[in-house]
């Protein structure tokens, strides 16, 4: 009975994201949890609510949740490798995303990555930007 409430509720979650209301999904997705706490894909859409509102250690630690539960699920590794890169740990993320990358050598999100994370630690490496601080 609770796996079918915590499904109902991620559905409920999912049309909230969609619908801009990213605070009700994060809540609608905590509550799945509760009820299944080893439902791998709950952490990845809360993950994915936490970066959408800039809470990146947040949305980190869901991504790491849902490796823990499905090491061999490359969309886990895309939500790190993204978390990663949104806090600036260029080389964590890179690292992230070649792991996916060796579960699903294909993966086009998880190439998308870590090409996004190597340009963002490239721009990151400016060295201009500190001139006038």
């Amino acid at each position: 009975m609770s796996k079918e409430k915590a499904e109902e509720l991620k559905n409920q979650g999912n049309t909230s994201m969609k619908a801009g209301k990213t605070e009700e999904a994060i809540t609608l997705y905590s509550e799945a949890i509760d009820l299944d706490p080893d439902n791998h894909v709950l952490y990845s859409n809360r993950s994915a609510a936490y970066a959408n509102l800039k809470k990146y250690q947040e949305a980190l630690e869901d991504a790491e949740k849902t490796i823990q539960l499905k090491p061999d699920w490359p969309k886990g590794y895309s939500r790190k490798g993204a978390a990663l890169t949104y806090l600036k740990k260029f080389a964590d993320a890179e690292e992230t995303y070649r792991e996916g990358l060796k579960i699903d050598p294909n993966n086009d999100q998880l190439k998308k990555g870590l090409e996004d994370s190597q340009n963002k630690k490239m721009d990151d490496l400016n060295p201009f930007q500190f001139i006038y601080e």
